[in-house]
């Protein structure tokens, strides 16, 4: 038996799918299911500007997010976690969504307006979207421990 498998199978399928069209009976179809792809050449990317940090009894933190090229949809969330003692680390403040889409670059804060000691952490989750494909991503600060 021959089999001819063209670029764009081989492009857009796993590997499983196709196997799964390689050991189908001669004259059948095998179903492919589309594969999403990993975004080629396309990032975005996010850099703190610093730790958490008090700014008029206030806990503040902020980055910069810078894509390239400019996805299709875009959207991240900033929020503070705080932690004291042994206690669990739970949100603090509202968090910031953005979904203005970067085009190069869009700066972004967050702020919790009651100050407490113990420590404090920001966290992003950002996703993009390109019509090759969508990538999310996680980043966090560097735990910071304030006195209020």
């Amino acid at each position: 038996m021959k089999v001819r498998i063209g670029r764009a199978l081989l492009a857009g399928c796993s590997a499983v799918a196709m196997l799964a069209a390689v050991a189908a009976p001669a004259g059948a179809t095998a179903a492919v299911e589309p594969v999403a792809a990993k975004p080629t050449g396309a990032a975005c990317t996010f850099e703190f500007n610093k730790i958490p940090y008090v700014l008029h009894k206030a806990v503040v933190v902020g980055g910069t997010v810078t894509c390239d090229p400019a996805p299709l949809e875009f959207r991240l969330t900033l929020q503070l976690w705080h932690r004291s003692g042994t206690s669990n680390p739970k949100p603090k403040g509202e968090p910031d969504i953005v979904t203005q889409i970067p085009n190069p670059s869009v700066h972004i804060a967050a702020m919790a307006l009651d100050c407490l000691p113990g420590m404090w952490q920001g966290k992003i989750v950002m996703r993009a979207t390109w019509d090759t494909g969508t990538s999310e991503s996680r980043k966090e600060t560097v735990p910071a421990i304030l006195q209020c």
